[in-house]
């Protein structure tokens, strides 16, 4: 009958329990009654032992459990005609001289160990056993335990073993073992490489468990076991694979001992996790369209060597590195153009041929230490200048690209797929930027979000650099509210690029100026530039340096088109802004230039007949650097007088030769005032009125704030007048303008003027003497909206006889108007008679107010006239004392 029956193999002494099964073979009995198996054809033997191993729990594990392992098969090939006897020793026998079958690989139908707990091996294919068939007893009576060794075909070696399958995982059991999910890994890496066999130090198979020590090495896998009857004694599971987002290669490794504790007295299992950086330093290309996404080109990654740490969760082929739930850093130091940053960053583990796509997501979300936190990619603070273009010269050496330098104040890191593959390259996903040059030019600390311009990518081997380094997804907005000269302004906007060339800009420039410039931006403090710039057509160039010292630099340059206010553009006009701030001894240092070229100034308007000044410009030029006066430079092509001040035209022709002077510069906390004079030569002549000994002083008020700008001009002043003749007459006189461009108060601001003149005769007949003056002058001031007009007249003589008797006659007359309309005047008429021994005098004084309608005395084309504070004159008409300083300093001028 065919051997169908199964039947347990048992000996106590030595503790054989086994179960044989056959196919292929008759049972029948023997000669000698015993029962047996024989082969009619091929046959197979098939022997069942006790599980060979058993599953624990490591320490640290939530429960301590175990778990037995299934039956191992072992699989004789019977010859035809082979005999088997069904008794112990008959059974032993036999599996000591046949062959094992090795193949199929498969569970069922060839030899199959489960060892260890949920992993299936498979043996060399003829592999044989190797036991004694008897109890082994000592001399001293001590019976050994019944095994099996499983040697090689040909050698008493022991065989090799080829995982190829595994069982399923009991969960959450698994995860506490030592092996856990690596089960899977093994019987797969076994699966996709057939050939490559376990190399054996050891397999001996018992009731009891095995003995088992072997070793395997896969591409990206190394296993080692080490049982002792049953129990795990030393395992090893090294995973191989990659550090995202760099690429560096590291391994895993999980090392799992049986540990003595001679306090408990427990032997149990402890598992360490560690990392080993294989590739610490590696090397990226430069030229590559993705290689441009990652500006650096080389990455040394440390520590190289990380224990403990958290066995990641079971079936990740990707982990976040952790110790005790917190993500480990790591310092990555990134060279780039002879410089290296360093970058402190968790870094994922990831086996290799994991999905690009699945590690850009998880590292996207961050290591999550705190669950309640929102999602994140790692952030990595750089905060320092960073090439974001390098190019490789021809004696290989990496530079950097010229003005693409930016200050990162942090990265994010993400990978670019290579090709269709699993190949990955690190890139930059997102930057926070700080803007050195904005920061120190106008004073805005910022840090802006941005990210590596498509631009960068797509110049890769064109051979040019990239325009455009970074985009700005948040429009950012510059207020170049304080970089500004005192004569001009630049315009603020909301920038989204930076420009290597133009710094911070934006892409579509708005050509409408009221888009750019606040109402505040004056040009000379007077115009807001949006009422005079056409169309926008410059863009504010903003570049920052680190050599030799750290500068930024502004520059900004606009056409002029529009008339506004005083401000008047002639052709070519423009108005330019630089300022240069480096940092000496670690304070800022700024040198500003402004510049406005061919324009004129008219106060209050430059429209013809509706102005008191016109000035014409050809430049006029602004300049201040830290620790020295500014300087002001202006060029005058035309001046011209009008309105009210007509009568002084022909001194205005004086004027255009006024800016070749060297200036006299005041500064204010709040201004800067500068003064030029000319003395003018040869004297001209006004009318009736020839003047000499004439200064010219002209003089420009530029505000460091946003007042307007304010125009001074003199002929001559107070303390030096200059000389005026008019016919026999002889005396002195002074012309002050001052001129506000802009405001409410647009206009003559200042407006002081006299001329006083007077001539004296003496004559002396020895007998009697005697003389005749006249004396005369008009004095005019204006002060804002007050202005107050004198003029007298002042006639008189005297006579002396024989030193006896003199009779002496002085008569003066004055006007003066005062608001509101007020025409004041007043007569004094004195008579003295002395006759030595007896004296008299006789005053008379007359005064007089005429009052008026404001329409009667209102300039048409000016404000009404207002009174001012008593000039110098009135002050000189009478006597001092017995003095007259009127009368000594008019016959200064006068001929006898």
């Amino acid at each position: 009958m065919s051997a169908t029956e199964r039947y347990a193999v048992l000996r106590p002494s030595d503790l054989v329990s086994l179960t044989v099964r056959s196919t292929g073979l008759q049972e029948r009995t023997g000669a000698a009654g015993v029962r047996e198996w024989v082969a009619t054809g091929e046959g197979r033997l098939i022997i069942d032992l006790e599980p060979q191993h058993v599953a624990e729990s490591v320490v640290g594990s939530p429960s301590v459990q175990g778990r037995p392992a299934g039956p191992t098969s072992l699989h004789f090939t019977v010859p035809p005609g082979y005999v088997i006897p069904l008794t112990v020793e008959g059974v032993l026998a036999a599996a000591n001289k046949l062959k094992l079958v090795g193949t199929p690989r498969e569970q069922g139908k060839a030899s199959t160990l489960e060892l260890p707990w949920r992993l299936l091996l498979a043996v060399e294919d003829k592999a044989r056993c190797q036991h004694p068939q008897r109890p082994a007893t000592s001399d001293d009576g001590v019976t050994a335990i019944w095994h099996t060794r499983i040697l090689a075909p040909s050698s008493p070696a022991y065989s090799a073993v080829f995982p190829f399958a595994s069982l399923p995982l009991e969960t959450p059991f698994a995860d506490s073992t030592p092996l856990g999910e690596g089960v899977k890994k093994i019987a797969a890496r076994g699966y996709d490489h057939p050939g490559t066999p376990v190399s054996v130090d050891s397999l001996v198979l018992s009731s009891c468990g095995a003995w088992f020590s072997g070793s395997v090495a896969y591409p990206d896998l190394e296993w080692t076991h080490r049982v002792v009857m049953g129990r795990d004694v030393y395992i090893r599971l090294l995973q191989r694979g990659v550090l995202f987002p760099f690429g560096n290669e590291a391994s895993t490794v999980e090392v799992t001992e049986r540990k003595f504790d001679p306090v408990t007295g427990v032997a149990a299992l402890h598992r360490t996790v560690t990392l080993v950086v294989t590739q610490p330093v590696l090397d990226y290309g430069i030229e590559a369209r993705h290689e441009r996404e990652f500006p650096f080109h080389r990455v040394a990654i440390e520590p190289v060597l990380v224990t403990p740490l958290d066995r990641p969760a079971a079936g990740s082929r990707a982990h976040w590195l952790t110790r005790d739930g917190l993500p480990v850093m790591f310092t990555i130091h990134a060279s780039s153009a002879g410089d290296v940053v360093p970058l402190h960053l968790p870094l994922v583990f990831a086996e290799k041929g994991t999905d690009v796509g699945f590690l850009n997501t998880l590292y996207a979300g961050g290591p999550r230490e705190d669950l309640e936190a929102a999602p994140g990619p790692p952030t990595a603070f750089v905060d320092r200048a960073v090439p974001l273009v390098v190019r490789r010269r021809a004696d290989k050496v990496v530079e950097a690209v010229e003005r693409t330098e930016q200050h990162v104040r942090s990265l994010t890191l993400a990978a670019t797929r290579i090709g269709s593959g699993t190949a990955f390259h690190p890139r930059i996903a997102g930057l926070e930027v700080t803007l050195p040059a904005v920061q120190q030019l106008l004073g805005q600390h910022q840090t802006i979000r941005a990210t590596l311009a498509r631009e960068v990518a797509d110049a890769a081997g064109s051979g040019r650099p990239p325009d455009v380094l970074l985009e700005l997804p948040d429009k950012v907005p510059v207020n170049f509210a304080a970089a500004r000269a005192a004569v001009a302004a630049a315009p603020s906007m909301a920038v989204d690029r930076i420009h290597r060339e133009l710094g911070p800009t934006v892409a579509n420039l708005p050509t409408d100026p009221a888009k750019l410039f606040d109402r505040s931006a004056k040009l000379l403090g007077v115009v807001p530039l949006v009422d005079i710039i056409g169309e926008v057509t410059g863009r504010p160039t903003i570049t920052w340096s680190r050599t030799p010292t750290p500068q930024a630099t502004l520059h900004w340059t606009e056409s002029l088109t529009s008339e506004k206010g005083p401000f008047q553009p002639l052709a070519e006009c423009r108005v330019t802004l630089d300022i240069r701030t480096e940092l000496v001894d670690g304070r800022p240092r700024s040198t500003i230039d402004g510049t406005v070229t061919n324009f004129a100034l008219g106060i209050p308007s430059p429209a013809e007949n509706q102005y008191l000044v016109k000035l014409g410009f050809t430049a006029l030029k602004f300049h201040a650097e830290p620790g020295e006066l500014p300087e002001t430079t202006l060029v005058v092509s035309s001046a011209r007088l009008g309105g009210q001040l007509k009568f002084v035209q022909q001194l205005s022709s004086y004027l255009p030769g006024i800016g070749g002077k060297a200036p006299t510069v005041e500064v204010g906390s709040r201004e800067v005032r500068v003064r030029y004079a000319l003395a003018v030569s040869p004297p001209p002549q006004l009318g009736v009125f020839v003047v000499q000994n004439l200064l010219l002083q002209a003089g420009i008020t530029l505000s460091l704030g946003d007042d307007p700008v304010t125009v001074d001009f003199s002929f001559g002043t107070r303390d030096r007048p200059f000389l005026v003749t008019v016919m026999g007459f002889g005396g002195g006189g002074y012309l002050e303008l001052g001129i506000r461009a802009g405001g409410n108060d647009s206009g003559l601001e200042r407006f002081v003027g006299g001329i006083e003149f007077g001539a004296a005769v003496a004559m002396d007949f020895g007998v009697a003497r005697g003389e005749v003056h006249v004396f005369g002058g008009v004095v005019f001031t204006k002060r804002g909206s007050t202005i107050e007009i004198a003029g007298y007249l002042r006639i008189g003589g005297s006579v002396r006889v024989l030193g006896l008797v003199s009779v002496s006659v002085e008569l003066t007359i004055s006007l003066t108007f005062v608001e509101p309309n007020i025409l004041h005047g007043r007569a004094r008429l004195v008579i003295a008679v002395d006759l030595t021994f007896w004296s008299t005098s006789v005053e008379i004084t007359c005064e007089k107010t005429f009052t008026g309608s404001d329409q009667a005395v209102a300039p048409h084309d000016s404000a009404p006239l207002t009174a001012a504070n008593p000039s110098s004159v009135q002050h000189a008409w009478g006597p001092v004392g017995s003095s007259f300083p009127w009368h000594t300093y008019c016959k200064a001028f006068t001929q006898e």
